[in-house]
């Protein structure tokens, strides 16, 4: 296979194909709304700091795992930015990686 862009040719001899999977994570209103860094609660009793316990608290998902059934992690993924975790409404990652 050969491509050429204005003077330059690029020629390849080999093809690999790369499949890709997605796998749909609906997380309902009610679930994954707390914070699981370490800071969130004082060192000595382990209960939630001031901060965390006022109704305009709202944790932000950064990372997303994948479990198997085993309780194995799988899959990590980074999001590009934080997203707000709410209590109003149902949110839908949909995970697209390559194999």
């Amino acid at each position: 296979m050969a491509i050429t862009v204005g003077p330059n040719t690029l020629k390849f001899k080999n093809k690999h194909t790369i499949y890709e999977n997605e796998i749909v994570c609906r997380v309902s209103a009610t679930e994954l709304n707390m914070s699981q860094n370490p800071t969130i609660t004082t060192n000595s009793s382990g209960s939630l700091r001031d901060f965390a316990t006022g109704s305009i608290f709202q944790p932000y998902a950064t990372t997303i795992g994948i479990y198997n059934e085993a309780n194995e992690l799988l899959l990590v993924g980074k999001f590009g930015q934080p997203i707000p975790m709410t209590n109003e409404t149902d949110i839908t990652f949909v995970i697209r990686y390559d194999q």
